[in-house]
């Protein structure tokens, strides 16, 4: 896997920077919001999303950008492609201020995001993004469950397939939001579902 790339860059292609590595031009999708001067030196915090029908590189300016380009992608329904659109939408703090408050209008304004694309994004990572301790770093809450996971897991543990169990939370959002307990929100899923 490549994890960063250190070249020379040599343009902007269809969103894809080209960097020269000692001879070898790598393509890699880059936020909308990337630029450099042709000639000069660039390093890449590179992610490789491998496809069955391809290998994509993605390329951020920061580890923090990576990581949180990395747990979009993460989401149900969230591809790559629409991560990086969110990324180039937003910068890493505002992104984690906008999931932390809960602003789904605001995050429906990415082109390709609709409302219950960022309620998903919202519920899925609030948990898992933490606060900004730094201009290039995220703590990331990584150990700690959200109560979505948590009951999606059970549910899925239950026997009921994942977009099943998704399906049958979305009903249940303002409670989840709300902080009620994950016993009771499961059992009245459970009984919803039977």
């Amino acid at each position: 896997m490549i994890a960063v790339l250190r070249g020379t860059f040599v343009d902007i292609v269809a969103g894809e920077a080209v960097i020269d590595v000692n001879g070898v031009g790598y393509a890699v999708r880059v936020p909308a919001t990337y630029m450099a001067d042709r000639g000069s030196i660039v390093k890449l915090y590179v992610d490789t999303v491998v496809r069955e029908d391809a290998i994509t590189l993605f390329g951020f300016n920061t580890p923090s950008e990576k990581m949180v380009f990395r747990k979009l992608y993460s989401v149900s329904g969230v591809g790559p492609k629409t991560a990086l659109g969110i990324i180039s939408f937003f910068s890493v703090d505002d992104l984690v201020r906008t999931i932390s408050s809960k602003d789904v209008g605001l995050l429906s304004k990415v082109p390709g995001i609709g409302k219950k694309t960022a309620e998903r994004i919202i519920i899925e990572l609030r948990d898992k993004l933490g606060t900004i301790v730094g201009d290039d770093t995220v703590s990331f809450a990584g150990d700690q469950r959200s109560t979505y996971d948590e009951l999606v897991e059970a549910l899925v543990g239950f026997g009921y397939k994942k977009n099943e169990a998704v399906d049958a939370l979305k009903p249940r959002l303002n409670d989840i939001n709300g902080g009620r307990k994950v016993a009771e929100i499961l059992r009245e899923t459970l009984r919803s579902m039977a």
